[in-house]
């Protein structure tokens, strides 16, 4: 199970997955959860806009335990998450900030290392798109707290592709020499690179994590 995604509200929810998630059905890899408890059934439906207007997918049971969640309408996002407790309330959750469509964006020919739609046995590259996200949140919490929040998540999206596109050629290289390991070096560079350009806004404060802190002569 990939432990990668961030939620923010007290929920009784656990163990996200997803698949398909894109920009198309998420706000920049961003989601808006509702849990509702209805009589014997407890639903999560799973928005992409923080007014929960437009529902992408949604899943229900009767106890605690797995919920499916399936697609709504043709949002083609789907996934499952591990219901502790019968509860009601509201959750943010942050995704992503680089999917599949960003990776091959950035690099042509690189749904070619797919088999069966699946890289490393997770769907599209979802994995190392979650270990970009792992990678950035750690970088974030150690420059502005555990507890910060970014107005908008598409700032981050140019590193976090280029640090997934890394963690691709790593996982394909074999030896120092081969052109996946150079791919790899390349795309660590590049994110290495986008860092200082990310301007996260918070409300009225927009901060610059990555900036240089010291100017020398």
């Amino acid at each position: 199970m990939l432990d990668y995604i961030t939620q923010r509200g007290a929920l009784p929810l656990t163990g996200w997955t997803f698949a398909g998630a894109s920009r198309d059905n998420t706000d920049h890899g961003r989601l808006w959860v509702a849990l509702a408890h209805d009589g014997g059934d407890v639903t999560v439906t799973l928005y992409r806009d923080e007014l929960r207007l437009h529902a992408v997918a949604a899943g229900a049971r009767s106890g605690p335990g797995p919920i499916v969640l399936e697609p709504a309408g043709d949002s083609g996002l789907s996934g499952s998450v591990e219901l502790a407790a019968p509860g009601e309330g509201a959750a943010e959750l942050d995704v992503f900030y680089a999917c599949d469509a960003d990776l091959e964006a950035r690099h042509t020919g690189l749904a070619a290392h797919l088999a069966d739609g699946r890289f490393a046995g997770q769907p599209g590259f979802s994995l190392p798109c979650a270990r970009a996200k792992r990678v950035l949140d750690a970088m974030l919490a150690a420059r502005l707290g555990p507890d910060f929040r970014a107005d908008c998540l598409a700032p981050l999206s140019e590193a976090a592709a280029d640090y997934a596109l890394c963690f691709v050629y790593q996982w394909l290289s074999t030896r120092p020499d081969d052109p996946a390991h150079e791919l790899a070096r390349r795309f660590a560079h590049s994110a290495r690179e986008a860092l200082p350009a990310i301007r996260l806004r918070r409300g009225a404060e927009v901060v610059t994590p990555f900036a240089a802190r010291v100017a020398r002569a």
